[in-house]
């Protein structure tokens, strides 16, 4: 090989080399100005340095050249393969958390048709519940004023000794079993219930904390039945005999009555209204559990496979549902905004409808205190009102 193109491939291989080093890069800047004053330097003062360091080390210029170029594939090559180990582990965890968002995705698609079903199925369910139990105080209010109604009352002997004996044959007390008046009963529908019939837990909860009635929706309801009997009608007057219209035609004290008796027919259902909303609430409706998809909900303290079970009861699940542990996780997880948007929309729909029952609610409750407010306004001004009409009749008597 000649010596001035040995020469030249010796100073480009160190020059390669050299050009990988910061020194290198800096003296690459410098000289870029010059180009031709660059390549005369390195012919006339540059070579005969490099020629004289290989000769120092023993090597051939072709050596020096192979052991230049290898040492700086192997440069290249380690660098490529670090290069190649990040961009492996960076592409490894991309697709890890690909495949981990990816199951949360799934877990949450999955979820929420769940839950919108269960939040439709609840409010269909509750929507018609509510009708129904609007219905069911209807009835129950026309069977209650029929009981403590004047008109109802033609015996009232007759009308007290009924209502002991059926306290006596179903809701026999633990107190009336000591006087020796009846059993407890320690079997059937009745058996958790005695001394219902005159407990005002009777009307919010069963014995166990249930919020549904016991004994199939009959036996509790039947007792609350004749509690609000004996709250609201205490012991109603008895009716006159009948007489016919002459005889009221002709009896203005009869006349007088009957319209009295009216008057505390109407005072008497403002109370029986409110505590006829009250049981028909706690009242147990037959697969409302199942409709409102409730019956078994993964919340401590309630039962599971409960097909059957009332209003209140419904919504207490709902709403613990809501608020359990693992709702709350779940939200707390999420990875996308649709689930936690969508369940805010459900909850937002089912407070307007816990409003709407609060409003409802508070009418039967300003009812309930504007007939307190008739009653001490009568208390008060009826005597006043009863003396002031003896004396303008005796005045009109006496002016005569």
């Amino acid at each position: 090989m000649p010596s001035k193109f040995k020469a030249a491939a010796v100073t480009v291989a160190l020059g390669v080399a050299f050009n990988f080093t910061s020194v290198g890069q800096a003296f690459a800047v410098w000289c870029s100005a010059d180009a031709p004053m660059v390549y005369q330097n390195l012919l006339t003062n540059f070579m005969p340095f490099v020629t004289k360091l290989i000769g120092g080390t023993g090597l051939s210029t072709e050596d020096a050249i192979v052991q230049s170029g290898a040492a700086i594939r192997g440069e290249l090559l380690k660098s490529t393969m670090a290069n190649k180990s990040v961009a492996e582990g960076i592409e490894a965890y991309e697709q890890q958390e690909a495949l981990r968002n990816r199951a949360q995705d799934l877990s949450e698609a999955m979820q929420q048709p769940a839950t919108t079903c269960q939040a439709m199925a609840t409010a269909n369910s509750l929507s018609a519940a509510d009708q129904s139990t609007q219905v069911s105080t209807l009835r129950s209010q026309r069977k209650v004023l029929s009981k403590v109604s004047v008109a109802g009352n033609t015996n009232t002997l007759s009308a007290v000794d009924s209502s002991y004996r059926a306290s006596n044959a179903n809701f026999c007390s633990i107190e009336d079993q000591v006087m020796g008046l009846c059993t407890v009963k320690t079997g059937g529908q009745y058996a958790n219930l005695a001394g219902a019939d005159r407990d005002a837990m009777t009307l919010f909860q069963s014995k166990d904390g249930s919020s549904s009635f016991e004994g199939n929706g009959a036996a509790q309801a039947e007792a609350a039945d004749y509690y609000i009997t004996r709250v609201v009608g205490g012991l109603p007057p008895q009716a006159l005999q009948q007489q016919g219209e002459d005889y009221y035609k002709k009896n203005p004290q009869a006349r007088a009555y009957v319209e009295l008796s009216r008057r505390y027919n109407a005072m008497l259902s403002m109370g029986a209204y409110s505590l006829n909303q009250i049981k028909e609430m706690h009242r147990t409706q037959t697969g409302l559990g199942d409709d409102t998809m409730l019956a078994t909900v993964s919340v401590p303290g309630f039962a599971a496979n409960k097909a059957d079970m009332s209003m209140a009861e419904a919504v207490e699940r709902f709403v613990a549902t809501k608020f359990s542990p693992d709702s709350v996780k779940d939200l707390a997880k999420a990875t996308k905004p649709n689930l936690i948007l969508r369940d805010m929309a459900q909850m937002n729909a089912f407070s307007l409808w816990m409003s709407y029952q609060g409003m409802q609610q508070s009418q039967r409750v300003g009812a309930l205190q504007a007939h307190q407010l008739a009653l001490i306004a009568e208390q008060t001004l009826r005597p006043q009102l009863e003396a002031q009409r003896v004396a303008a009749a005796r005045s009109i008597a006496q002016g005569r």
